[in-house]
């Protein structure tokens, strides 16, 4: 689960002896190569925090934690997992959206931490698996989650499900009682646009969401480095060309990768680079400060993938010299 946190973690703490568990924390953290940062809780701006990563895990009294959570959570479907740890490190304890990654991020943290996680939704206490990590697998929306009650209760009991939809090759290894591409089930998870099914079927829809990938590059641009790193991300996020919408990229050259793949290019400037805003942009690197420019693959991604995408991937190294970047958009 770590290693998937493609957007990073955020820590807050709040004591001294919570900066240095929270520094603890963070030096454990590095060898999963994702993104990391820590703040002092007076220093945080928690409001852009809570948009702009994959999770947040408070180092604190969990009383405290709460009272902070209650004042940004809004919905299931758009917080981010919460986890609070104690200053002693001592437990581990999902807060907020427990389906949605905060009980993996706390039984992996117990593990490198050597603490207690503290799980208590009953999906997660079987071993079973949720509406909401099915999407997440998947990088899709929920379109009705007033529906995951039912299907997650289903799944608590090992009847079959049926995922409707799921393109072949999709490596994905689902328990016995999830049945791959049948709609047989009495509970169907959907990934088919406007389907219909019986009336007496309890569907849950998924919208599969298309990816805008972001390519930063030296001015010799080498095609062959940045088609191998494309493979790699679709590998890395289990999903098939398919489901790539448009490359973007400042160098003209790489629209002949997109031709191959068969999607749009688009190519960005460097006036819309530098007048792009987003508070959740990794900074800019030493390099792209000295030629000028705030950023490249993050930002190319997110103006290619249009006004509501978001970034699931900050940049990454593909090569020495071109990094890759991913956001997610809604096909039209």
């Amino acid at each position: 689960m770590l290693e998937n946190l493609w957007k990073g973690i955020a820590i807050i703490s709040a004591s001294d002896d919570g900066y240095n568990a929270g520094e603890a924390i963070r030096e454990k953290l590095k060898e999963f190569e994702i993104p990391v940062v820590h703040y002092k809780y007076k220093d945080a701006d928690i409001e852009t925090i809570w948009k702009c990563y994959d999770a947040i895990i408070f180092v604190m009294a969990l009383e405290g934690a709460t009272r902070i959570v209650c004042r940004y959570a809004k919905s299931k479907t758009d917080d981010p997992p919460i986890i609070c740890v104690d200053d002693k490190m001592n437990y581990v304890i999902p807060l907020l959206g427990g389906h949605w990654g905060a009980n993996d991020i706390a039984r992996e943290l117990g593990k490198i931490l050597n603490s207690t996680p503290i799980i208590t939704t009953a999906a997660e206490l079987k071993g079973k698996l949720s509406v909401e990590k099915i999407a997440n697998i998947l990088i899709a929306r929920i379109l009705n989650p007033e529906t995951i009650v039912k299907i997650n209760a289903a799944l608590l009991k090992d009847e079959e499900i049926c995922i409707d939809g799921i393109n072949d090759g999709i490596n994905i290894n689902f328990p016995e009682n999830i049945k791959v591409n049948s709609t047989k089930c009495n509970y169907i998870i959907s990934l088919v646009k406007n389907r219909e099914y019986e009336d007496d079927k309890i569907v849950v829809r998924l919208m599969p969401l298309k990816i805008s990938i972001g390519i930063g590059s030296k001015k010799d641009v080498k095609l062959d480095e940045i088609r191998n790193g494309i493979y790699r991300l679709l590998e890395r996020l289990n999903l098939k060309a398919e489901r790539i919408g448009v490359i973007a990229s400042i160098r003209e050259e790489v629209k002949e990768l997109a031709e191959e793949f068969n999607v749009k290019f688009r190519l960005i400037s460097e006036n819309e680079i530098n007048s792009f805003t987003n508070p959740c942009l990794t900074p800019p690197s030493k390099t792209l400060i000295e030629v000028g420019l705030k950023g490249v693959a993050e930002i190319s991604a997110l103006i290619a993938g249009g006004k509501n995408s978001k970034l699931i991937l900050r940049k990454i190294p593909i090569s020495k010299s071109s990094t890759i970047a991913v956001a997610t958009y809604e096909d039209e």
